[in-house]
């Protein structure tokens, strides 16, 4: 940037647009041995691809623990964890502190904040994603949701204590919201477990959610491939040439993120089939969850919150219960006649 040229940003200028936390996240992540990229579509970039997601992380987190009226008790670190998704991404976020730690004692704030980025992808894109149904009206059971909150909530601060000396604003703002504690920049750095540390069994669940979620990459690229929405439901997949045995709990979020019933790991070069054949009752569960994506778009159309109901009319009512129950519970309904359709709030 010059003043001659006319291309120069002013520090005071650039800090009131950009903000100066997306600003130091700029200089962090920059390689210093190469040329920076800077300006103010760098910066929405920047902003987007990780402040606002993060942000958006807490957001849920913090609706969803209102609505349920879930409150941080005494325990501030997860105990025994039953839920898979739990169990990886404590694990997770202990690697994570791991690498960072490592990178800044050697000075090095690019490997640092990279590590940083990779685990709020993870965050966001596997861990909140597939547990967006242990929460809310939707939950199941009462122990999975409260073991959803306090493990993400432990998360939430441990990854505030790594992220101060980068986004001090943003750390401290989402830190001391979440623990009421005085600042996250007087609380100690977090605990660790070197990675050659770490257990067998925690060490095989890092390489295998690694390992599935290639696969899962590599199937939806196949759906797009052939055509198929991820709303359509399909019986089957077959992933050819995978040597690595896959827990049945992991594959079990891979099929739910994928929409199939099963997923087949078999010998072979390497290739993906997915089995096409639409049954009655597969074409019956896309257009419930048609329907409920539509029931759900008319919810925000009424500005209804989380918590409130509404009465349901459409035109053909699901033939197996189960289909009835899940999107009554989804949607929110209070009650579902047979007609035209209609959503309303209910009374």
């Amino acid at each position: 940037m010059h003043k001659s040229a006319g291309n120069m940003i002013e520090f005071n200028e650039g800090a009131d647009k950009i903000g100066a936390d997306v600003m130091r996240w700029m200089y962090a992540r920059q390689n210093p041995a190469e040329n920076m990229l800077f300006g103010y579509r760098i910066a929405d970039e920047v902003r987007r691809q990780f402040h606002l997601k993060l942000w958006n992380i807490y957001n849920f987190f913090v609706t969803y623990a209102v609505l349920d009226g879930w409150v941080p008790g005494s325990h501030t670190k997860p105990g025994k964890l039953t839920n898979i998704l739990d169990k990886w991404i404590t694990v997770r976020i202990n690697q994570t502190v791991d690498l960072v730690t490592g990178f800044l004692e050697k000075y090095d704030a690019v490997g640092a904040t990279g590590e940083i980025e990779k685990f709020v992808d993870d965050l966001s894109a596997w861990y909140i994603r597939r547990s967006r149904d242990r929460v809310g009206p939707a939950a199941s059971s009462e122990k999975d949701r409260n073991d959803f909150y306090l493990t993400t909530h432990y998360t939430l601060t441990t990854l505030c204590k790594i992220l101060a000396p980068f986004t001090p604003f943003l750390a401290e703002m989402i830190f001391t919201n979440l623990t009421k504690e005085k600042s996250v920049h007087l609380a100690d750095w977090p605990e660790f477990k070197q990675a050659s540390r770490l257990s067998q069994p925690d060490a095989k669940l890092l390489e295998e959610m690694i390992k599935i979620r290639e696969f899962v990459e590599k199937i939806h690229a196949k759906r797009k491939e052939s055509g198929i929405p991820v709303r359509q439901p399909l019986a089957k997949a077959k992933v050819y040439g995978a040597n690595i045995k896959i827990s049945k709990e992991i594959v079990d979020l891979a099929c739910a993120e994928l929409n199939v019933k099963s997923i087949q790991f078999l010998g072979g070069s390497d290739k993906i089939e997915l089995d096409t054949v639409i049954t009655p009752e597969l074409a019956e569960e896309a257009e419930v969850r048609e329907l409920v994506r539509s029931i759900q778009e008319d919810r925000k159309k009424l500005g209804l919150n989380l918590g409130q109901k509404v009465d349901v009319t459409i035109p053909k009512i699901p033939v197996r219960k189960e289909l009835v129950d899940w999107m009554t519970k989804k949607a929110q309904i209070a009650s579902l006649e047979k007609g035209k359709y209609r959503v309303v709030q209910s009374s």
